[in-house]
């Protein structure tokens, strides 16, 4: 093994040794305190929140960064948000890259980057009308409020994070959906 490889092993041992920052912050290992109270779409104030921040999009909005329109935003977090109330049994082992990309993503860094590439089967632009931004705006409002009244797993396998947990499902769709409400300043 090169010791390049042996310095990142050992740094990476010691990072899976670390208690979860979202539930436990020792002093020591972390003077500033993180915030373990993350804002989750499977809490109904913050669902709701979303959907306030929502009713005021219209499909005029030009978004402040990438090429989507209000209309593909909106399908786009349509697409998205549908997958969760699917199940897979068969989700391949969290790799060490996601696991690290998770804790980044949803407990250190305060929101999602952007101009991130997401699945490719989930991306909208130029494959949906205007004409449609009324329809999926309501199917917006109901797939949001139907998060917190969903009371089974969520087991789908998230393609950057790995294997979530429920409640590590709902951080990361608040901030999804966050991302590009504020894309289009909303």
């Amino acid at each position: 093994m090169y010791r390049s490889e042996s310095i990142s092993a050992k740094i990476l041992v010691t990072i899976l040794r670390m208690p979860d920052p979202a539930f436990s912050c020792s002093r020591k290992m972390f003077p500033r305190r993180i915030n373990v109270m993350k804002k989750n779409l499977l809490q109904p104030e913050t669902a709701e929140s979303i959907v306030a921040r929502v009713q005021k999009l219209q499909p005029t909005d030009k978004a402040l960064w990438g090429k989507m329109t209000a209309t593909e935003m909106l399908r786009h977090a349509n697409l998205c948000n549908e997958e969760v109330f699917t199940c897979s049994s068969l989700n391949p082992p969290t790799s060490p890259k996601q696991f690290l990309l998770r804790i980044l993503a949803l407990y250190i860094a305060p929101e999602f980057k952007k101009n991130i590439k997401g699945a490719p089967k989930n991306e909208t632009a130029g494959k949906i009308n205007a004409s449609h931004f009324a329809e999926e705006k309501e199917k917006f409002i109901q797939l949001i409020r139907r998060l917190p009244q969903h009371k089974s797993p969520i087991t789908l396998h998230h393609i950057a994070f790995g294997n979530l947990s429920t409640q590590q499902w709902g951080i990361a769709l608040y901030k999804h959906m966050d991302h590009h409400l504020r894309q289009f300043g909303a």
